[in-house]
């Protein structure tokens, strides 16, 4: 069986977005399973700018017509063979509409990972164009899948009301613990709540984080947030906080990756994720992985895991009230010294829960189904 993983990017780890990290993982796995594995990127440039990989990769030129694909990929289509499965990774992508045509008419399986497009939160935004986007395109793609991989409860639950199919199965991402570095254990004075990933205001609920953090600090409490993460919103989030009084209690650091990212996530002693609309974010389960007490919203798929492992501080409702009061819980654990059996709890979960190879392995019997 040949596995190709296809997404809109070139599968590097090494950028903000978790749809190509978690591709490159189940790639890397696949293969060192002894799967012949190859990435298909469709990209806004061929240039080779990612880290080496044990996987092939190719490259096709992504059109601004979304109609047109490049006669390379089609190609490539046409030639494969019926022992081949193909990955698609994204939602409400218009090339991935036309891949999947193309797969169809040549009776190739595939496999459709919205990564969390197809949830409540996510349909929010820009919900007429989405809707009927849906109704045109992507519920064709979900119905001729051969299965849709779901990461959460929240995106099960919601695409039952989209769509009646019965391809749907439940695998959430994974984590590899062997990125994480040594780190020696930082005592904060202060509380240090922190944040990593893309600094999408509405997407991560960044406005309902600052305004929480707000509420927490006008209670007489001490701590500050870090943010690690980027994107053209930064000024925007920025201004944000100078608008609620809380600029010297915030840090921006911008992005960072491999070792910088992670020595800063070391010396957090509570991670947040108050997403609206998530997949299941990688963020968590590094921060989780490195044994770091998480808040995060229903919206992140995890707090059910938290929950049966006792492993974190998950919040029933995302509001900044709600928020501020899970950071004076964590406030308390932190001045008692109990973050963190909490913290090991977290690492032992990832460890039990999340393996890229029995995440890879689900997704083989998929395959093979």
């Amino acid at each position: 069986m040949k596995i190709i993983h296809i997404v809109l990017g070139k599968g590097n780890p090494n950028r903000m977005n978790g749809v190509n990290k978690v591709a490159y993982q189940l790639a890397t796995t696949q293969t060192q399973m002894g799967y012949d594995v190859t990435l298909w990127g469709i990209a806004n440039n061929l240039e080779i700018n990612y880290p080496d990989r044990n996987f092939k990769t190719v490259l096709f030129q992504q059109n601004k017509n979304k109609l047109k694909l490049d006669i390379n990929l089609k190609s490539s289509i046409n030639a494969l063979t019926e022992n081949t499965i193909v990955h698609i990774h994204g939602s409400f992508i218009p090339e991935f509409f036309h891949v999947s045509k193309l797969l169809s008419k040549k009776n190739i399986d595939y496999i459709y990972t919205p990564h969390g497009a197809l949830t409540k939160g996510a349909m929010v935004k820009n919900n007429f164009a989405k809707k009927l986007y849906f109704e045109l395109f992507e519920s064709t793609l979900i119905k001729n899948a051969k299965a849709m991989q779901l990461l959460g409860v929240q995106e099960v639950e919601y695409t039952n009301s989209l769509i009646n199919s019965n391809n749907k199965v439940l695998i959430p991402n994974g984590q590899d613990l062997t990125v994480i570095p040594d780190l020696e254990e930082v005592n904060n004075k202060e509380i240090v709540f922190g944040f990593c990933g893309r600094l999408a205001t509405f997407h991560k609920g960044l406005d309902l984080l600052f305004e929480g953090f707000k509420i927490f600090l006008d209670n007489g409490n001490n701590g500050t947030l870090e943010l690690i993460g980027d994107s053209d919103e930064r000024l925007k989030l920025e201004t944000h906080c100078l608008e609620l009084g809380i600029e010297k209690k915030v840090i921006f650091h911008g992005k960072k990756f491999g070792y910088e990212k992670f020595k800063l996530i070391g010396k957090f002693d509570v991670f947040m994720h108050t997403s609206r609309m998530e997949g299941f974010p990688t963020a968590v389960l590094e921060a989780s992985g490195m044994g770091k007490v998480c808040i995060t919203s229903e919206a992140t798929n995890i707090n059910d895991y938290l929950r049966k492992f006792d492993a974190g501080l998950p919040m029933h409702t995302n509001t900044p009230a709600s928020i501020a009061k899970k950071m004076e819980e964590a406030l308390e654990l932190f001045n008692a010294d109990k973050l963190s059996p909490i913290g090991n709890r977290a690492k032992e979960m990832v460890e039990n829960e999340f393996s890229w190879t029995n995440v890879s392995q689900q997704l083989i019997e998929v395959y093979t189904k």
